[in-house]
């Protein structure tokens, strides 16, 4: 009795090390957006490079804001509970397209996909 006893208590505490040892779930795609923020996507379907905005950056190719952003986004989540406009130009100009709140995530329409190159929180 005493060594099934032993092999039992053997046998929960390896599953107790590999259980502690197992990675972190690392969130993909369009769950690495965080709450109350307008998250843009590199790729479709929510895949490349995220940037998440709580106001908005008025040139996406200067190097005070996210890099690589500019005429360069695929997909969009828009968690911020504020509709957001995208423009094609800097400095907010240009063709305007909208994000409404708490619609889901979306790959952005053809006419604005790679061309969004300024965005705000209205």
């Amino acid at each position: 009795m005493r060594i099934k006893s032993l092999l039992v208590s053997a046998s929960i505490g390896a599953a107790m090390v590999v259980t502690a040892a197992s990675p972190a779930f690392a969130a993909t795609g369009y769950n690495r957006c965080p709450d109350f923020k307008m998250c843009v996507f590199t790729g479709t379907n929510g895949s490349g490079a995220i940037a998440y905005f709580s106001t908005g950056d008025g040139n996406l190719g200067d190097s005070s804001g996210p890099t690589g952003m500019n005429n360069n986004i695929e997909s969009i989540w828009n968690r911020s509970g504020h509709t957001w406009e995208l423009f094609d130009g800097i400095g907010f100009s240009g063709t305007r397209w909208e994000s409404d709140p708490y619609v889901g995530h979306n790959n952005v329409i053809a006419a604005a996909a790679n061309k969004v190159s300024s965005l705000r929180d209205t």
